[in-house]
């Protein structure tokens, strides 16, 4: 039961960061449209020889639904990767529905069939940048309006997703929304915790009675 409640507090917590970026882009369209991700970032493609396995991030440790990444554990015999660093956005290429995307919290390196984003600061706040592509919405549209080659293993078209549009309002309304999502995040979190627990301790319940 504790387990069930938990996993229904998760649904409401994203429903409420749903709502979010809903509110936003009605007050978009009222002002006339969004703005295409090419003028808020750029593809990185630098490769580097300095690999470090700590930091490699491919796409069979990139975590579904927008979960994050879990430590690498293939070869370790890389000879080169694409350069990324703290704060860049990690999307990766191969079956997009998957929804697998990270925003970097360290640099490192990755591989060619994971697309490296980086925001210009400047123009955007990064991680209300990285919220905006976290949804349903952007991954709906690189499997549909962007386009896809290959039928068991569809890749993204880059030069597509590139032209993926999001509302953007002015700096202060960004970070509030970025405060929001991440107390929803934090919520999440938690109870995904709880979630862990609830199946430890059920573990514990039947080797005691199994005894």
């Amino acid at each position: 039961e504790e387990y069930n409640t938990s996993r229904m507090s998760i649904e409401t917590y994203r429903q409420k960061i749903a709502e979010i970026f809903d509110r936003l882009e009605v007050v978009s369209k009222q002002m006339g449209g969004g703005v295409k991700i090419n003028e808020l970032c750029k593809y990185i493609t630098l490769r580097t020889t300095d690999i470090d396995l700590n930091s490699y991030i491919t796409t069979d440790n990139m975590l579904q639904n927008c979960e994050g990444i879990r430590p690498y554990e293939g070869a370790e015999t890389i000879s080169s990767g694409i350069a990324y660093q703290e704060g860049d956005i990690l999307l990766s290429n191969i079956r997009p529905y998957l929804k697998k995307i990270w925003q970097a919290d360290r640099n490192g390196s990755c591989s060619p069939d994971v697309l490296v984003l980086r925001p210009d600061t400047e123009k955007v706040d990064k991680q209300f940048l990285y919220y905006s592509l976290r949804r349903d919405a952007f991954f709906d549209y690189i499997m549909n309006e962007a386009g896809t080659r290959g039928l068991k293993m569809p890749r993204g078209n880059k030069d597509g997703i590139i032209k993926y549009m999001i509302t953007l309002p002015d700096r202060k309304e960004q970070e509030k929304v970025v405060s929001e999502i991440e107390y929803y995040d934090n919520l999440i979190e938690e109870t995904r915790k709880q979630m862990d627990l609830c199946y430890s301790r059920k573990l514990a319940i039947v080797d005691k009675y199994l005894k």
